[in-house]
């Protein structure tokens, strides 16, 4: 079996295949001492190849697991395919083996957030160690696949990435919204929305599908259910002017300001007020609209729902209030990682902005982005590799003035806290990925909490 590409989860595959007697080949970019404590963990228990040409041999494996990043195009993983290999990943193999009930959650945004508040919500109704959430989030869960009791509740978040090998659907599939992201990894779009709609493939008529009714592209995927369908949303036709066909399946809608859940009958309890919930922003109460529906699919109950989002404090790096420094607040949402992810931050957050835009580049368009920060005059100081893109999508929008460009990350976090005067906010929602200066969102979530606390020190000082 060849398992390529090292990181968390393939660490993890790799351990639970060599403890089944399993013979492996572990292939990586990297070298030796890159790869520092995983090399030493698996030494001479697996074979390796490694280094630049580190594909060389793949083609002659009949066993692959890719890591979930990894393109899907390359040569030699089209060669090995052609050559009658069956190519996985340690999710798929998950899912293979969970006996447990498992509900997936996929979407270009709000991903982590549904999953964790569905798993709040999970503990609110069974034993706390009867609830398991991984994927894409928290801890890899194969390990623990054989003591998973088929009496928990299993909640994954998973990737396009992660979907685009998987062969087999959870019991619980939800989408909760499509839109260009990881261009720079996916063929095209259209791959990209496959990958996603993947994720029903699978499912059987016992199955559900939890499905965005205020999303076309998401709403188009219920053709290809085979089993029955959940909607959330406001359930809104704007073409029609009129509710949608869907208002009378069972679900979770928002109506006057209340989240009501909605059975198969077409009853409405209501579970909160959208005021009641802790997070600001309306992608927030889709987003729990989405866990409500999913976690009532997994057996919970109204009351848990209610004591478990009235309690969801919200997690790191996604719209994280970080301080107020003399009358500024400094925003946190390094996770904003894509254009329309910046959108939905931009509409969470009232009031005059001084935003920090820029990083790597997915190849994804910024022109929508661009014409929201010029309609509410959002100074916007903007660095990395994707800066002379942001740069041209808002002068063409007409927003030169208000276009302040840096190289390095310190200096435009201090550049934003300048711009900004008392009643302000300085956000760090950057519309794009972080590996041109960090190694992932979170790292560059920390490190701008730590700036803004050496500017607040500065200042009292």
């Amino acid at each position: 079996m060849a398992v390529v590409g090292m990181g968390i989860s393939n660490t993890a595959l790799a351990r639970y295949l060599l403890k089944r007697g399993a013979k492996l080949t572990c292939f990586d970019r990297k070298g030796p001492s890159e790869l520092g404590p995983v090399f030493r963990e698996f030494g001479s228990q697996v074979a390796w190849s490694l280094g630049e040409d580190y594909l060389g041999d793949l083609p002659s494996y009949k066993w692959i697991f890719l890591t979930p990043g990894m393109r899907k195009d390359d040569p030699a993983i089209k060669a090995a395919r052609s050559g009658g290999a069956f190519v996985s990943t340690e999710i798929d193999l998950f899912l293979h083996l969970c006996r447990a009930p498992v509900a997936g959650i996929t979407g270009s945004s709000g991903k982590t957030t549904t999953v964790s508040m569905t798993g709040a919500i999970l503990r609110e109704s069974f034993p706390p160690d009867r609830v398991f959430v991984g994927g894409n989030i928290g801890q890899v869960l194969l390990e623990k696949a054989d003591e998973i009791p088929p009496d928990a509740r299993v909640v994954l978040e998973l990737s396009s990435f992660q979907l685009q090998l998987t062969h087999k659907s959870p019991h619980v599939a939800a989408v909760l919204n499509v839109s260009p992201n990881h261009l720079d990894v996916h063929e095209s779009f259209q791959e990209y929305v496959a990958s996603k709609k993947n994720i029903l493939r699978y499912q059987t008529e016992r199955d559900w599908a939890v499905l965005n009714a205020d999303d076309p592209a998401v709403a188009r995927f219920a053709g290809a259910c085979r089993g029955r369908v959940s909607w959330f949303g406001l359930f809104e036709d704007r073409q029609n002017k009129g509710r949608k066909p869907e208002q009378d399946s069972p679900g979770a809608v928002l109506r006057d300001d209340t989240l009501f859940l909605r059975t198969d009958s077409g009853a409405e309890f209501p579970v909160l007020k959208s005021s009641e919930l802790p997070l600001p922003g309306r992608h927030n109460v889709f987003d729990a609209l989405a866990a409500m529906a999913i976690s009532s699919l997994m057996g919970a109950g109204i009351n848990a729902m209610r004591r478990a989002l009235c309690d969801f404090k919200g997690l790191e790096h996604r719209i994280e209030f970080v301080a107020e420094v003399e009358g500024v607040h400094y925003y946190n949402d390094s996770i904003a990682t894509s254009p329309d992810r910046t959108l939905a931050c931009l509409d969470a957050l009232r009031g005059p902005l001084v935003l920090i835009l820029g990083g790597y580049d997915k190849g994804l368009p910024y022109n929508e982005l661009a014409r929201k920060v010029v309609t509410r005059g959002i100074h916007c100081v903007i660095l990395g590799e994707a800066a002379p893109k942001i740069r041209k999508a808002l002068i063409d929008a007409g927003g030169a003035h208000l276009t302040h460009t840096e190289t390095d990350f310190e200096r435009a976090v201090r550049a934003a806290a300048e711009m900004a005067k008392p009643g302000y906010s300085v956000v760090l929602s950057p519309a794009c990925a972080s590996y041109d200066m960090f190694s992932n969102f979170e790292e560059r979530g920390r490190r701008f909490k730590e700036i803004v606390a050496l500017i607040g020190k500065e200042k009292a000082g």
